[in-house]
């Protein structure tokens, strides 16, 4: 594994998505430690570099924007474990979609049945 640099990805704000993992990434099961430990202390540089709200300041930072952009492999753990993150929200969104969309038939059909 190699070491990603002191400034490289820095970030005062611990990053939280309860939306999507209302007990946090260590709970969630989507996550090794490693990783759930990467989102909370990184999340917020990444999600922004993600966005591109924020512009890369190092080496590091213009890779991961690269990664995110054109859908390279991840190379290290920040990229493996935002790799991960999107993975689960991806999963996350289907199932919501999918649930959602059988409430309004289910809702349609109880208007018809009246």
């Amino acid at each position: 594994m190699t070491q990603i640099q002191t400034k490289s990805f820095d970030t005062a704000k611990k990053f939280f998505d309860d939306a999507n993992f209302p007990r946090g990434f260590h709970r969630s099961g989507d996550f090794t430690r490693q990783q759930a430990d990467i989102l909370e202390n990184m999340g917020d540089a990444l999600k922004a570099l993600h966005e591109g709200t924020r512009s890369a300041q190092t080496d590091e930072e213009t890779r991961f924007v690269e990664f995110c952009r054109d859908k390279l492999e991840p190379l290290n753990a920040v990229e493996r474990a935002w790799a991960s993150y999107c993975k689960a929200l991806a999963r996350k969104q289907i199932y919501f979609t999918a649930s959602s969309s059988a409430s309004e038939a289910d809702y349609e059909n109880a208007e018809t049945d009246d």
